[in-house]
């Protein structure tokens, strides 16, 4: 029963970041060097950028449609809700995602499916980071530029793409690695060391996670919060397993946290490598959580593997020296 427990609250925790995904259409980026700004707005749409400059989010108040890259209708903006034309190249192109998208370039009649029955819509849209290697060389580009149509006006939502460069990557690195390999080296050598780093993990892990799915966002989507739900569910069983009394579930539990911590450390790598974290925590706070991620992570597996059989080794050579002298004396 243990066992069964254990792996299946690790199963769920390595099936959210896939959850997650679910509401965006691809997994969500950890950390970006680019940040869109919107400087002319539409008449009747409010919209933000998410993700740097990844996603644009949409409520219209007004109908309002919005052509591809190809001038071919992608997005349609109604009193009925939010349609998409399943036969655009560029729903293709910027993974709106669908299994039934038939794109066409020969400009056949649009193919209209309903997305939502609200005014509110979040896509990946291309045409916010198409400036990027411009950025990286001047600091900012500009402007990039939606087309909209409202009320049947052609219409333009423009902006500026920011580039910020990345500060020490190595120095981060480094101390991820100098970290890593000190919690191992004390791991290996107490029972307590292992927990407290399983520990130290589990909140880390919690914190980022709870982080990057709050961040940024107009709101969040119901998917957004049965994520949100069993980050909380799976944290909250760690922590009882790492706070038993038997020693041996505490160290069971902590080799499941360590892979874990491992997995979602070298998933939010990013954070190390990037200027700004896509994170409701500062940048700085998300990268130091990320080296504690991954040094504890690394210290955990290493001692929830290695660490009993070097404590069980004294325990080993009484019990032989203990099972000889009763050989003897019989």
């Amino acid at each position: 029963m243990r066992l069964v427990l254990v792996v299946g609250v690790f199963l769920a925790a390595a099936a959210v970041p896939d959850l997650a995904a679910a509401h965006v259409g691809k997994t969500l980026p950890v950390a970006t060097d680019f940040t869109a700004r919107i400087t002319t707005s539409v008449p009747g749409v409010t919209a933000k950028v998410v993700d740097g400059d990844q996603s644009l989010w949409v409520r219209a108040s007004v109908p309002v449609a919005v052509p591809g890259i190809l001038g071919e209708p992608l997005l349609r903006f109604d009193a009925h809700g939010v349609w998409l034309n399943l036969r655009s190249p560029t729903a293709q192109s910027d993974r709106i995602d669908r299994t039934d998208l038939r794109p066409s370039a020969t400009g056949r009649p649009p193919l209209w499916h309903r997305l939502t029955t609200g005014h509110a819509y979040l896509w990946h849209e291309h045409r916010l980071h198409a400036l990027e290697t411009i950025a990286r060389g001047a600091g900012s580009a500009g402007p990039w530029s939606v087309p909209f149509v409202v009320d049947g006006r052609q219409r333009s939502m423009r902006g500026v793409l920011d580039y910020a460069a990345p500060g020490p990557i190595w120095a981060w690195i480094a101390a991820g690695v100098a970290l890593s390999l000190a919690a191992a080296a004390r791991a290996v050598r107490s029972t307590a060391t292992v927990v407290v780093l399983a520990l130290a993990a589990t909140v880390a892990v919690w914190t980022v996670r709870l982080g990057r799915e709050l961040y940024g966002r107009p709101g969040t989507p119901v998917v957004g919060w049965i994520e949100i739900a069993i980050t909380c569910l799976v944290g909250s069983l760690f922590v009882l397993g790492l706070t038993r009394r038997d020693s041996g579930t505490r160290v069971f539990t902590a080799f499941f946290v360590g892979f874990g911590a491992l997995y979602e450390g070298l998933t939010m790598l990013p954070l190390l490598t990037h200027a700004i974290a896509l994170n409701a925590v500062p940048s700085t706070v998300a990268r130091v959580l990320e080296v504690v991620v991954l040094a504890a992570g690394v210290g955990t597996l290493a001692g929830s593997i290695f660490g009993r059989v070097i404590e069980d080794e004294p325990a080993r050579a009484l019990s032989e020296v203990g099972t000889d002298t009763c050989g003897a004396a019989g």
